[in-house]
């Protein structure tokens, strides 16, 4: 009897006896090896067939790999794949936690922001000093990889980049690039959110090459280290075709804008719903990352769909209005970005000419349905009661009436 904690599922619509088949059609006779070709082809279905839950999230792949790799399963059974893929979990999961830390760094040139901020367990430090020890030994270890960073033609590092390490616990080098991935970019989320409102619309924007809406965007390459400053793998990470055109970001008086992200980052670390807004956090940083505009429109429409708790167009943007004190103006532009959306995705419409515009009309939508979040989610008991309240009526007279109503609701049922 299986008595591990169920990580992982089927997900509904798939034919998982058609996709197990299919690879093991492709299993070679010592039922540890594939044909690559249809390895490759058949395992990114698969991996959208199984469904797991958010703490088997980072190790889903490696199960999955290792689940195919067991010659003693046939594929023949997915029940058994699944339970399988709960027993590689358990497996992984039990291994210890080492230290780790990523390089990397961030478009900003001024002065000093901060020394460190904290998340979870790991810490983000800003800017350390390049004659410290380990930022020594690691700028010396990267050198094992500027082989093949310039045979990749990965771009190099320029002054007008900022270094960042993070400090992570993980299972391995992998694992630790994937968390310090998260940590990096919801930080960097932030940063861009309380900048992005000051952005303004560029009226020959369209006869520049397209650029990222973000300031604060990640440089070209990124390593993880041994707490020696030692390589943990002479594998590296870096951004295709990088490149960023705008000035980096230059705070001239950084105290100011200190005290603000540190007040809004204890908003984040103190909320009730962190995790809902930790991951709507990434989604606009990375949607907003993108030169591609419809691209970036297309992921910041998800981050709409995210803080509204819906993909129904009507009542995504009726939720939308009621965090604005102009609703009509709100309506009129949450309905203009979802036509533009539609026709990014049914159509061949492109909105390169109006990138511009119609990205910072975005940004508006989503920034304010995050900062509300921040400010207000402890108000509320879950995600449930934020919905609610978002679908309460905006007509006064009919709130106060739903108000009596709902009084007169209690004392009928608390009896005579």
């Amino acid at each position: 009897m299986n008595t591990i904690p169920a990580q992982f599922d089927w997900e509904r619509g798939f034919n998982r006896n058609l996709i197990l088949g299919k690879l093991k059609e492709a299993r070679k006779p010592d039922g540890r090896s594939f044909d690559a070709g249809e390895y490759e082809y058949w395992l990114p279905v698969l991996s959208s067939a199984i469904r797991s839950k958010r703490e088997a999230e980072p190790l889903k792949a490696k199960c999955i790999r290792a689940s195919l790799s067991d010659a003693s399963l046939t594929l023949n059974d997915p029940d058994a794949f699944i339970v399988r893929c709960d027993q590689e979990f358990e497996r992984l999961s039990k291994r210890p936690l080492s230290k780790f830390i990523l390089y990397t760094t961030v478009t900003y040139s001024g002065p000093k922001l901060i020394d460190w901020i904290g998340d979870d367990n790991a810490r983000i430090y800003w800017q350390p000093s390049m004659s410290g020890n380990f930022m020594r030994k690691a700028k010396k270890a990267q050198k094992v990889q500027e082989y093949h960073r310039k045979a990749n033609k990965v771009a190099a590092e320029h002054d007008a980049l900022t270094p960042i390490i993070v400090h992570v616990f993980a299972y391995d080098a992998f694992d630790a690039f994937e968390r310090a991935n998260d940590y990096v970019d919801r930080f960097r989320g932030m940063l861009n959110l309380l900048i992005n409102s000051g952005n303004s619309i560029n009226p020959f924007g369209r006869l520049a090459a397209p650029h990222a809406v973000n300031k604060f965007r990640r440089g070209p390459f990124h390593s993880i280290h041994r707490p020696d400053g030692s390589l943990a793998t002479e594998t590296f990470w870096y951004e295709p075709r990088w490149a960023h055109n705008a000035s980096s970001v230059e705070f001239k008086d950084p105290p100011d804008y200190r005290r603000s992200l540190q007040r809004w980052w204890r908003k984040l670390q103190e909320n009730p719903m962190r995790e809902f807004i930790s991951d709507a956090l990434l989604r606009y940083c990375r949607a907003l990352d993108l030169h591609e505009a419809d691209a970036s429109l297309l992921g910041m429409w998800q981050v709409l769909e995210k803080v509204t708790g819906t993909d129904k167009y009507d009542l995504l943007i009726d939720r939308l209005v009621r965090l604005f004190r102009d609703h009509e103006d709100a309506r009129e532009i949450a309905n203009h970005v979802r036509l533009r959306r539609n026709q990014t995705v049914h159509s061949t419409h492109n909105i390169s000419r109006e990138a511009g515009a119609i990205l910072m009309q975005t940004e508006m939508l989503a920034s304010q349905a995050i900062f509300f979040y921040l400010e207000n989610a402890a108000k509320f008991e879950n995600q449930r009661e934020i919905f609610d309240f978002l679908d309460l009526p905006l007509d006064r007279q009919k709130l106060r009436r739903q108000r009596k109503i709902s009084d007169f609701f209690v004392r009928y049922q608390s009896g005579p």
